[in-house]
């Protein structure tokens, strides 16, 4: 009985190890896929927990939207648009010990109030942080117009 409960906590243990491993290993690039995911779907908490609890979202000369409870609320706000298309390509990738810049451009296209097609393309910079229990996380992003 013992060996027995001896291999079930072993196996348990590589189990957890294994589950860890994996999402350490999720890289910057990995987070921007998902965000380019969770945005078609217009998953809002999902697409907050992406960001540090202190993260930076902003668009051109707009000030910025801080804290990832706000970040949360603006994006639940966009009640009356339905995202089509949503891509993001990598440029470029940096990643020094802990943080990461990710360079790209994304095209968009949304539909708003079931009426109005509209299509947006830009650049965004993505500044990222390596939590040692959550992996990669967001602190800032900065988009711009084309």
């Amino acid at each position: 009985m013992c060996q027995k409960l001896f291999y079930i906590l072993i196996a348990s243990i590589v189990f957890i190890y294994s589950c860890s491993e994996t999402s350490t290993k999720e890289t910057p690039q990995d987070v921007i896929k998902k965000y380019e995911r969770l945005v078609l779907e217009m998953k809002a908490d999902s697409i907050a927990q992406l960001f540090t609890t202190d993260a930076e979202i902003g668009h051109g000369d707009q000030p910025p939207i801080k804290g990832r409870d706000s970040i949360y609320s603006f994006l639940s706000s966009f009640k009356n648009v339905r995202v089509l298309n949503n891509r993001d390509d990598i440029v470029s990738t940096s990643v020094r010990d802990d943080s990461a810049t990710v360079l790209g451009s994304y095209t968009q296209t949304v539909i708003v109030s079931d009426k109005d097609t509209v299509n947006v393309a830009g650049k965004f910079t993505s500044f990222m942080i390596r939590d040692k229990n959550k992996g990669w996380l967001i602190s800032k992003m900065r988009t711009r117009s084309d």
